[in-house]
């Protein structure tokens, strides 16, 4: 039976459930930095301008920091989770 952990953020999750929640949110950063890299080609064809790329660029950033302190979260919950490059010493590569 898999224990339970109540993290700063208020939720408790199973351990396989939190592995599967921030590979999801692994995928939202990566579709929110695609989305950041499809305005900025616009931006340089003028249909959009710097500055609605500025405002919709801080709206983004604010979304990955919510992921990103989401995926913290689990992390404290379930510390074996947490991938090596997060970590303070990790491993050292053949």
């Amino acid at each position: 039976m898999q224990s339970r952990k109540t993290g700063r953020l208020g939720i408790t999750v199973k351990r396989d459930f939190a592995l599967r929640i921030d590979s999801l949110l692994g995928g939202i950063r990566s579709s929110l930095g695609a989305v950041v890299e499809y305005m900025r080609h616009h931006v340089q064809s003028g249909d959009l301008s710097d500055e609605e790329f500025k405002r919709y660029c801080h709206f983004i950033g604010k979304s990955l920091v919510g992921t990103i302190e989401f995926s913290n979260d689990l992390y404290r919950e379930h510390p074996d989770i947490t991938p090596d490059e997060l970590k303070s010493d990790p491993p050292k590569s053949k």
